[in-house]
């Protein structure tokens, strides 16, 4: 299947950009494309103009130094996995990228696209022939989600792999947009709605993130169908920081591909507070964090299995770290 007709440009600075981005409400950002042209080719997304981020400078640039790491949002998934200072000092960053489809992904896509893909549903992300055998859903502008069969809700899926580990080191992103730049946690940048899944102003574009000095253990796990080329049936950030005496003074614990956003398990993460690296209760935690995330009926297994694999997930995170 063909890409639909579109303009094409090619700016030469985000201001450029930005301009480009309000022309029209069919807009859409290009820098790697391994999601958005698919997209575009099954009319999934049908813009009338695409603008190509690559051209832009410092654009790809990463750097490591006191204040931490900064990543530019066109650093390709392989130049960030391969960095020597993401290798050394954030290991679960630059294993999570290598998770990313396949070494082909990796070169072409980029940690914005990444961050910034839609949300995904069985329904939704398909070609338009197989579509055309249902009424529009609610996501792509009709009245009901053929998921649970009701209106005015979306029930897609936030599936990428690198935000929640991103989210787990507290990262912060650079946006840029009319009104100047905008500096928020990366945990904001997703709404929890999976029709409108990203918390972009109008015209913004995400320029730079922003990872604090590493701190703890971190560590990322994903659950799939296939072991190559596959979202995440279930994906685990887990972050822990401990004090002299080996205990846990603080988690983070930050799931992927369970909810319309990556989902933070707080109550689990209490209740890793104070115990010894050692003796942590894994199953407890384990139940606890599978009984507060509330996995969407999205995809080809059941919710009650998602909660599963989250639970095991963590024990193994958990056991591994230790």
């Amino acid at each position: 299947m063909g890409l639909p007709k579109f303009e094409y440009l090619e700016p030469k600075s985000l201001k450029e950009a930005t301009k480009a981005l309000l022309s029209t409400s069919r807009a859409v950002l290009l820098a790697g494309g391994t999601d958005l042209l698919v997209n575009m080719k099954h009319r999934v997304v049908d813009p009338d103009l695409v603008i190509d981020l690559k051209a832009i400078s410092k654009l790809d640039d990463i750097s490591f130094g006191k204040e931490g790491l900064r990543i530019g949002a066109c650093t390709s998934l392989h130049d960030l996995a391969s960095f020597p200072a993401v290798r050394e000092f954030y290991p679960a960053l630059s294993q999570a990228a290598e998770e990313v489809g396949a070494y082909s992904h990796q070169v072409m896509g980029t940690l914005g696209g990444n961050l910034c893909q839609g949300n995904r549903c069985r329904f939704y992300n398909q070609s338009v022939f197989w579509r055309s055998v249902r009424p529009i859903c609610y996501k792509a502008g009709g009245k009901i989600c053929h998921v649970v069969r009701k209106p005015g809700e979306c029930h897609s899926t936030y599936c990428g792999d690198l935000a929640p580990v991103l989210i787990a080191m507290e990262a912060r992103i650079a946006l840029i947009g009319p009104e100047g730049e905008r500096i928020v946690p990366l945990r904001k940048l997703y709404t929890g709605n999976g029709k409108s899944p990203l918390s972009l102003k109008r015209g913004e574009i995400l320029k730079e993130v922003m990872v604090p000095p590493p701190t703890g253990k971190t560590i990322y796990l994903k659950w799939r169908l296939r072991e190559a080329i596959e979202f995440p049936t279930v994906g685990l950030a887990l972050s822990l920081q401990l004090d002299g005496k080996e205990r846990v003074k603080k988690a983070r614990i930050v799931f992927t591909a369970v909810e319309p956003a990556p989902v933070e398990a707080r109550e689990a993460e209490k209740a890793l507070q104070g115990n010894p690296l050692a003796q942590i209760p894994t199953d407890k935690i384990g139940a606890q964090a599978a009984k507060e995330i509330s996995p969407m009926r999205t995809s080809t297994v059941s919710p009650a299995y998602k909660r599963k694999m989250a639970g095991i997930l963590l024990k193994e995170a958990i056991e591994t770290i230790g």
